[in-house]
């Protein structure tokens, strides 16, 4: 039976012309007889394989076939050679088989630990990016499609049931080992199909590893998906059914002397697009290569280091993201908030870049950057006017030594103008593979934070309410209108902060006593009103203007001491916050950007709907505009903003797209919309309004499906319509199949013709269609054959599914 049904499932062979009558014709007679017989045997073999099975399950092995069905379960491209990219792979490089049981053995007890910070034990990503599968996520939720554990079709839930469903997971001190019953039930089950993990992940270690994995890919029509420490709100870092790349043991270029000194006569300058050559132009006089598998722990900590060698002194500054373990790829192709690193002076992540190396969806692997600049009047830095790039010929070679850099080829179809505004803002994981990037560093400036300490106790509900309203004012001129409470500008942008805390960091000496100075002169200069209004003695406020302690500040060195681990499992690492939870921050809330201008001229609607406390104040300053080379893909929201704010969806209603929106943006002409929710942290559920009302909030009774074709999509709700378009067509350009489409990246979005991984059409190296010989002179017998062969396959189908 086993031969017959071999032959009955094996292609036919081709016939030519030179083929006699007779022949085909006795192949085809055998070709019937052989189905004939193959149906008789197998309904007769599953017939009694059935009864026999059925025999055995009276005796208690129910479960008989569940497990025989679970054993024969293919698995994902169980087809291919895996072993031929596990030959081209360098030795100290690893591609390894995951799952769901894997994901929960080693990512689960993590989530068991304390949340918040103790000297002995608390939850970390620290603890999750080097397990062995490499498919932790900071985000448990994350680790299923859209960050939904709910083992249904998410495309049909409405986004009220959602946020129901996950609501108890926000619970104060919640655990894995406690989780809400239904949840962890969801989360536990490991043949969920929510699950969107990868079943194949390859730890590349140099970058022939990644271009043998994207050529592999490319063969072989696969997507590929990449993460460095899968801190994306959205859970764009994994994917099932994906060939995943996870790049946290690839070459560390940022620990290993990362750092380089820029000087006008070295050798670097002879190459176009040197990092230092930019850097330079930019009045910036080192860089930092950081490798693609670094975090901000190893980049901080690497750049302490530099500091700590020099003899006059601490001589570097690098702006960054708030958390140790986030990724300086992901985090500055998402823009790149530096409001705990002095991004108000010095730009957002994206402004620091001046060098990319990467490798394209083809499997080039390039290098670009900025070749020509010019000054303009009104910016801290040149205007890009173009960009060029270099192709390494022996992609092949391991030794970095001997790598060699020439001109790209004519055919590579590569436009680096296009790719260094896409990739910069456009966010990551879907334009290539980073390799390695040049920061810009800056000249040294020590951290002062500041944070009140004054108390309120005393105070009425009433007088409460009236101080924070008056801080809350001043903040908003502090940071925003400073020489209206006589600070300067540069004094106002030094200073910055990423939450809710009524603190700030401040960079350069003196700096946070500014800020206190201010503050103390802009209470007293309302003591009357306080009195007046709510019954605050003068003698109080002259009291709080008179205390030293109304705000504590404290000398650092730089933000990585600030933050580093001091004792623990973790000690010496730079911290990680928030710290890892079920689900993120804005899987409930969407991150609105407030605009400086309708901040200034409406401060009072500010303070009441949108205050700046808790915002995310990392906007304004110089970064929103000066620091820009004015070809990135970074927002008009994100140059324009005061500060972010994170509004729950629920509150997320009619009453503001129809009283605040139009007022805070430009939505005068109808077929542009503007960009207007944050691109760091956003969240999988964001959306903007309907597309056919702008005034009308998408409803959180619809079903995803239809909030996904009914309202405004959140890449349109982050980069407008303009921008979005011109993403989208350096998208088609750059990966026309869509080997890197993670979920709310850019292209993600669109009408898909063909679902699921079947969409990739696998291509040769050299991009061309495989090709296959045609069949020639087949004759009536043979197709008629062929017909009863497949009219028997069909049977057999369904005699398997009956039986």
């Amino acid at each position: 039976v086993c031969i017959l049904v071999i032959l009955v499932s094996f292609p036919f062979p081709s016939h030519t012309k030179s083929s006699t009558v007779e022949q085909q014709q006795l192949t085809a007679a055998i070709m019937l007889f052989s189905n004939a017989s193959v149906l008789f045997a197998v309904v007769s073999t599953v017939a009694a394989a059935t009864a026999t099975e059925k025999a055995v399950g009276l005796n208690g092995s129910s479960n008989t076939v569940h497990r025989r069905e679970q054993a024969e379960a293919p698995k994902w491209r169980d087809d291919l050679q895996w072993t031929d990219l596990a030959s081209k792979i360098s030795t100290s490089a690893s591609l390894v088989d995951t799952s769901p049981e894997i994901f929960l053995a080693e990512c689960a007890a993590e989530f068991d630990v304390p949340k918040y910070f103790n000297s002995t034990n608390f939850r970390s990503n620290h603890g999750l990016i080097d397990q062995p599968s490499g498919v932790c996520m900071d985000h448990l939720f994350c680790a299923f499609e859209q960050c939904y554990p709910k083992p249904t079709n998410s495309s049909n839930t409405t986004l009220s049931e959602r946020l129901n469903d996950i609501g108890p997971a926000y619970a104060t001190g919640a655990l894995y080992s406690t989780l809400d019953p239904k949840l962890k039930e969801w989360v536990d089950d490991t043949s969920n199909p929510s699950y969107n993990l990868p079943s194949k992940v390859l730890f590349p270690v140099v970058a022939s590893d990644i271009v043998a994995a994207v050529k592999f890919a490319k063969k072989h029509g696969l997507e590929i998906s990449v993460k460095n420490s899968g801190h994306s709100y959205a859970g764009a870092s994994t994917k099932k059914n994906t060939l995943h790349l996870n790049m946290n043991r690839y070459t560390q270029y940022a620990t290993n002397n990362g750092v380089t000194d820029c000087d006008a006569s070295s050798d670097s300058q002879e190459d176009i697009i040197s990092a230092c050559r930019l850097s330079l132009a930019k009045g910036k006089s080192a860089v930092i290569r950081v490798g693609g598998g670094e975090n901000w722990d190893k980049t901080y900590r690497a750049v302490k280091k530099a500091n700590e060698e020099q003899e006059g002194g601490y001589k570097y500054h690098v702006v960054g993201g708030a958390a140790g373990t986030v990724s300086p790829m992901g985090w500055t192709f998402q823009g790149g908030l530096g409001g705990s690193t002095g991004g108000r002076t010095f730009g957002f992540g994206a402004d620091q870049v001046t060098q990319l190396e990467m490798v394209l969806p083809n499997g080039h692997h390039v290098k670009f950057g900025p070749s020509e600049w010019e000054d303009e009047e009104g910016y801290d830095v040149p205007r890009t006017t173009a960009v060029s790039g270099m192709c390494r010929s022996n992609d092949e070679e391991t030794d970095e030594d001997k790598w060699a850099w020439e001109v790209c080829p004519d055919d590579l179809n590569v436009n680096f103008d296009d790719l260094w505004f896409a990739v910069r803002g456009g966010g990551g994981g879907t334009w290539g593979v980073i390799a390695s990037i040049h920061l810009q560093l800056h000249e040294y400036l020590p951290l002062e934070t500041i944070q009140m300490a004054f108390d309120v106790s005393n105070f009425s509900m009433a007088q409460r309410e009236a101080f924070n309203i008056a801080y809350q004012n001043y903040e908003i001129k502090f940071l925003l209108d400073p020489t209206s409470i006589n600070v300067t500008e540069a004094e106002s942008n030094a200073c910055g902060w990423p939450s809710g805390d009524v603190k700030f960091y401040c960079y350069g000496k003196d700096s946070a006593q500014v800020f206190d100075a201010a503050w103390k002169r802009y209470l007293y200069s309302i003591r009357q009103r306080l009195e007046e209004d709510v019954g605050i003695p003068v003698s109080a406020i002259d009291a709080a203007v008179n205390d030293t302690d109304f705000f504590i500040i404290q000398d650092f060195n730089d933000f990585a001491e600030q933050i580093t681990i001091p004792t623990g499992p973790y000690a010496g690492k730079v911290m990680d916050g928030p710290p890892p939870d079920f689900a993120s921050t804005t899987e409930t809330s969407a991150n609105v950007i407030v605009p400086k201008k309708w901040i200034l001229q409406n401060i009072d609607s500010a303070v009441e709907v949108f205050p700046p406390n808790p915002s995310y104040r990392a906007f304004g300053g110089r970064a929103s505009g000066p620091t820009s080379d004015q070809a990135n893909a970074l927002s008009d929201a994100h140059r324009e903003g005061g500060y972010m704010v994170f509004v729950p969806h629920s509150d997320l209603g009619d009453w503001f797209y129809t009283h605040f929106f139009p007022k805070m943006y430009d939505t005068s002409d109808k077929i542009n919309f503007p960009g207007f929710i944050g691109s760091n942290h956003a969240g999988p559920n964001t959306r903007g309004p309907l597309k056919s009302d702008w005034t009308k909030a998408c409803p959180l009774n619809w079903t995803q499906e239809e909030r996904d074709d009914k309202c405004i999509s959140l890449q349109e709700a982050i980069y407008g319509t303009k921008i979005l378009e011109r993403l989208e067509g350096i998208k088609e350009t750059i990966d026309p199949n869509y080997m890197f489409d993670c979920y709310s990246c850019i292209g993600n979005n669109r009408v898909k013709s063909v679902e699921g991984p079947a969409a990739s059409t696998p291509t040769s190296i050299d991009g061309a269609l495989p090709t296959q010989s045609p069949t020639e002179g087949t004759s009536s017998s043979i197709a008629i054959a062929t017909s009863v062969q497949t009219f028997f396959q069909i049977i057999l189908v369904g005699v398997f599914v009956l039986l």
